[in-house]
């Protein structure tokens, strides 16, 4: 093949709105883009020893509603006047390592472009005495984009929306602050609903008071040698401190609390040669067999790189033997090495052979997690059969019936709740042994299952005594129409259903008794 002199191919004006607007389905990513560019700065401001730790770092979001304006900013490096244009003006250029940093497609700082009428980027550098500005016109933007008898290419494009200002600035300060104004886009401008956008994307720490498991996962996480990237998030109003949303209780469609996590448990996935590519939690919940409601909304089991989320509660559903049981589950994978690349809408990773493995593994995982939600269901509709049996022995052991008929009716519905309720047994035995090799399920059963109940439970066959009939009287009559009265009442007894007849002889008895 032979190159072609002096050819350079055109990139039409088209390009920006797809960079923006039209790669990503959730309109918030915008939001992650700006917190993960921030996040990489603080860690390079650590190793440059402008910040002491990470904990000297700081992202706030200020969110006003009222006048549409939405800023994002940290305290770590900024960026030297040389380079401000380049790192800022250039478009999927960016310098960054990707094996090392958060974001390094430099496509994510254009987001804002779809979403307001002016992008804003302020910056200074610490030992410099300016702060560089540099804006983007998006509304011109949206307007050269739409008439068609502009040519212009995305380059010339950015640079006719791009202006550069620069204002004198303390020699110590050091930041970087994005601003969108007038927004067009009213959600992004919901502080609640952007609280929980965040808690679940960004690399914001657990809420030790909320999510009691904290430390568990914590200390597992060290043993396995890998550290949980963390950073101080404050958002708007009052610099309210962000937190992942994981938290002790769960709520059905009415928000009324139904059922509570009990433990945590863990996993590691491994490549073809044994190295960790991969490092798990999920939460034991009491009702394991049951799908947490959206009220939820941290449910799923979450995928995580540099603990920022990729994709979404559904990400992982596919690599469950039903789609639907990754929502029985809360959790997170955070994978471990170089390979796993996020594709440029953050969804998934690149194809490669690490990522192959990955899922290879992580689909026997999630079966072992589908079989121990099954197994909870066993638990939970199996002990309900022992308790119905208990209640009913005990109500029928003392119920006073009507006629003959009825006992007979209620001792065959007794037995076969009986026989049911064994078998019932037989099932909670067979879940109680794999408890011997499944941690898991035996803090379940525990829940779950009194032992003592069941060791005290008589599931002999009954037969009620005569004496719990009430046999009427019909003091009203002689012996020949007490013949016929129960001749009547054997004549209802073969021809309707036990509750009807009783009620027809029991208005029978009370007229003659």
């Amino acid at each position: 093949m032979v190159p072609i002199d002096n050819y350079r191919p055109k990139i039409g004006k088209n390009v920006i709105e797809t960079l923006t607007l039209g790669m990503y389905e959730n309109s918030f990513f915008i939001y992650r883009e700006y917190v993960q560019n921030a996040a990489d700065q603080i860690d390079i401001a650590v190793e440059e020893n402008i910040l002491g730790n990470k904990n000297d770092g700081k992202i706030e979001i200020v969110i006003n509603k009222e006048n549409k304006k939405i800023s994002i900013e940290d305290n770590a490096t900024g960026i030297n006047s040389k380079d401000v244009l380049k790192f800022l003006g250039d478009v999927a250029d960016s310098q960054k390592d990707r094996t090392k940093r958060k974001g390094f497609r430099g496509i994510g700082r254009l987001g804002g472009l779809g979403y307001c009428n002016k992008l804003i980027f302020e910056t200074s550098f610490k030992g410099e005495d300016v702060r560089n500005i540099i804006s983007l016109d998006a509304k011109l933007l949206r307007n050269i984009i739409e008439d068609k008898a502009d040519t212009s290419d995305a380059a010339t494009v950015i640079s006719i929306i791009t202006t550069l200002e620069k204002e004198k600035e303390d020699t110590n300060a050091h930041y970087f602050k994005v601003t969108l104004e007038n927004v067009t886009k009213e959600e992004l401008l919901e502080i609640e609903e952007v609280e929980k956008y965040l808690s679940m994307v960004a690399p914001v720490p657990f809420n030790k008071k909320n999510f009691k498991f904290s430390d568990k996962i914590y200390a597992y996480f060290k043993e396995q040698n890998f550290h949980i990237d963390e950073y101080d998030i404050l958002l708007s109003v009052n610099n309210k401190k962000l937190y992942k949303a994981y938290k002790n209780k769960f709520f059905d469609k009415s928000f009324k609390e139904i059922s509570e996590l009990i433990d945590v448990d863990f996993f590691k996935i491994n490549n073809d040669e044994s190295e960790t590519i991969a490092i798990g939690w999920y939460g034991v919940g009491d009702l394991l067999n049951k799908i947490l409601h959206k009220n939820n909304f941290e449910r799923g089991i979450r995928l995580r790189k540099e603990n920022i989320q990729i994709g979404d509660e559904n990400t992982l559903n596919i690599f469950f033997k039903e789609d639907r049981f990754n929502h029985h589950f809360v959790g997170e994978i955070h994978v471990v090495g170089d390979y796993f690349i996020p594709n440029a809408r953050r969804d998934y990773f690149n194809d490669n052979k690490t990522v192959k493995q990955f899922e290879r593994n992580l689909t026997i995982i999630f079966n072992d997690l589908y079989k121990l939600a099954h197994d909870t269901s066993r638990l939970h509709n199996r002990y309900k059969e022992i308790l119905f049996y208990k209640d009913l022995k005990e109500k029928y052991e003392s119920k006073q019936f009507r006629s003959d008929n009825e006992k007979k009716h209620y001792e065959k519905e007794f037995n076969e709740v009986r026989n049911k309720s064994i078998k019932a047994l037989n099932i909670l035995v067979n879940v109680a042994n794999k408890t011997d090799y499944n941690n898991v399920l035996k803090t379940l059963f525990k829940k779950v299952v009194d032992i003592e109940l069941l060791s005290n439970l008589d599931f002999e066959q009954t037969k009620f005594s005569k004496e719990q009939i009430q046999e009427p009287k019909f003091s009203k009559l002689n012996s020949d129409q007490i013949k016929v009265v129960k001749e009547i009442f054997e004549i209802i007894n073969n021809n309707l259903k036990v509750d009807d007849a009783e009620k027809i002889k029991q208005l029978i008895i009370e007229k003659y008794n």
